[in-house]
């Protein structure tokens, strides 16, 4: 089996567990809440209106600074694949220095 196949198939038995752990984390969560409710119904909340644009600014960062690696590495590996250097250019030919015509 190629790297590469093996590679897609541990990266998604990562993101499927990852998956699972996220979903029980947010169902822990939401029981907590609920549970809570009742009791606290009033607490304030300050930041729970900004938190959404906060957290979406910070991945929007973090794709962005992801892309801006993926192309640099890309970069570097393109710059060591001598296979796709371009080719030195050819020498110019320079013209025969003109000779003085003998009168």
């Amino acid at each position: 089996m190629p790297i590469t196949d093996i590679t897609k198939t541990v990266e998604q038995q990562v993101l499927d567990a990852l998956t699972i752990a996220q979903e029980a984390v947010v169902d822990g969560v939401r029981s907590v809440a609920e549970a809570v409710d009742p009791v606290l119904p009033d607490v304030p909340r300050p930041f729970a209106a900004e938190a959404a644009d906060l957290v979406d600014g910070a991945f929007t960062f973090a794709e962005k600074l992801l892309h801006n690696s993926h192309e640099f590495v890309g970069k570097l590996i393109d710059a060591t694949d001598t296979s796709k250097a371009p080719a030195p250019p050819a020498p110019k030919a320079t013209p025969a220095p003109a000779k003085a015509s003998a009168k």
